[in-house]
């Protein structure tokens, strides 16, 4: 292999990697500076200058600004303009300053900022075969795991492997909110959160980004994407019940949890398909409803033409 820095592709991976490692430096100190500080300022406080920012990034064109666009457009159903895409970044900023807050908030207003209608169902798929309750990334999701912690739904979750030192970071952010998170790229994944839910505690994963490249291809709002074959995997596996969930904010103070029904079990490659078709249609019409929620910043949606 040719190791030569001159050689362009070289030279490139080394830049992007430099780029990578630096960013990864600036977000770490962004989260620990903010963790430090942040839960000492009122969410009121916050909230001119986030949606200032907001309104401003909203006329930008970068290219994380332009896939929010392009994945707002196809999820809602019509051409994302200035002001949706402004709200999604108002979410976005909103979920960012509350998850730097959580460390700081008391169990009451944890517990008080969450509505979760459906709650006794979820107790009672619990108790009886256990739960796997996957979300998409809408709304404020570390959120509804503190909710959970503290409302007899003990939370195993996996988390993105990243930075290591971030990642470590994220470890000790959730396991102060009463979660046990496991990195993705760690061993027996599968078998770990199996033993979880053996255990008496609720899985609570992320299934609209596909982390592994080895998801199932199903449609959003007409579209072909790929999500984690996962959950479902892990249903077939246990036995548990499968919940698809979206969290979405209601006022400038609570967040609701709406629950799907649960996804029947089916066996096969065709069957894990159709298991994660029906939490892709949960999560394609509670984010149709309210898109801003969901401020999916990365490629998601194949192909560029947008459904008017």
């Amino acid at each position: 292999m040719n190791s030569d820095l001159s050689d362009p592709t070289v030279a490139r991976a080394t830049t992007e990697s430099g780029n990578s490692a630096l960013w990864n430096r600036v977000v770490r100190g962004v989260y620990r500076a903010g963790w430090r500080t942040v839960g000492a300022v009122p969410q009121a406080l916050l909230r001119p200058p986030t949606a200032a920012g907001a309104a401003l990034a909203a006329r930008t064109r970068g290219r994380h600004l332009t896939n929010l666009r392009l994945n707002l457009s196809v999820a809602s159903g019509r051409l994302a303009d200035d002001r949706l895409v402004a709200a999604a970044l108002r979410s976005y900023l909103r979920t960012l300053t509350e998850v730097l807050s959580l460390p700081r908030w008391r169990p009451d207003q944890i517990v008080s900022r969450v509505q979760v209608p459906d709650a006794p169902r979820l107790r009672h798929r619990q108790a009886e075969s256990g739960a796997i309750v996957v979300l998409p990334h809408s709304g404020n999701w570390d959120l509804a795991g503190a909710w959970a912690c503290l409302s007899g739904f003990p939370v195993t979750t996996v988390v993105e492997v990243l930075d290591p030192e971030a990642y470590e970071d994220f470890l000790d952010f959730r396991r102060s909110l009463g979660m046990e998170p496991i990195g993705h790229t760690e061993p027996d994944v599968l078998s770990r959160l199996a033993d979880a839910l053996s255990q008496g505690r609720t899985v609570c994963l992320l299934g609209d980004r596909d982390l592994t490249r080895t998801g199932v291809w199903v449609r959003w709002a007409g579209r072909p994407v790929r999500l984690p074959a996962g959950p479902a995997l892990l249903a077939r596996r246990t036995g548990a019940a499968l919940i698809p969930g979206v969290c979405q904010f209601v006022d400038d103070t609570s967040m609701r949890i709406e629950l799907g029904p649960e996804v029947d079990h089916r066996p096969g490659p065709e069957g894990l398909r159709d298991m994660t078709q029906q939490v892709a249609d949960h999560f394609a019409a509670a984010i149709r409803r309210q898109p801003q929620d969901w401020p999916m910043l990365q490629p998601f949606f194949t192909g560029r033409e947008i459904d008017r």
